[in-house]
């Protein structure tokens, strides 16, 4: 097994001060500082808190966070809080922030089936409000 080239950044790490350098590991690109085993400082290439920001804000109660698009393990495309652990808040379909004008929920997702094809749908439970985009 070859080990892969590592690419210097221009960022810094902000526990240590030494330069980050970017991997290639199982779930895609990321950042990790070159004083590894000493620091083991590390975050998501194409993330703000660990993934790409959608610009919903959690549903959850009291919660600031916003949605984010992460990666499972397995390699399916999810949403959950930017603010995990402390809020496990996540939906598999994909938020777009526009408020349900039937019940007024803070956002609709966006579904895709083969009858319907791709629609936006309400995540309340017993709204059942749906629009073609």
């Amino acid at each position: 097994m070859e080990l892969a080239e590592e690419e210097v950044s221009d960022k810094l790490c902000d526990k240590c001060g030494k330069p980050m350098v970017i991997k290639q590991g199982r779930y895609g690109k990321f950042f990790a500082c070159s004083g590894f085993p000493a620091c083991k400082n590390t975050y998501s290439v194409n993330a703000t808190a660990g993934g790409v920001d959608t610009g919903v804000a959690c549903p959850e109660k009291d919660c600031p966070g916003s949605l984010i698009q992460k990666q499972s393990r397995r390699g399916k495309i999810f949403y959950g809080c930017s603010r995990f652990p402390e809020c496990t808040y996540a939906i598999w379909d994909k938020p777009v922030n526009q408020a349900c004008p039937v019940c007024g929920a803070r956002f609709l997702v966006e579904k895709t089936t083969k009858k319907k094809g791709t629609y936006l749908a309400c995540v309340t439970k017993g709204c059942g409000y749906t629009a073609t985009e």
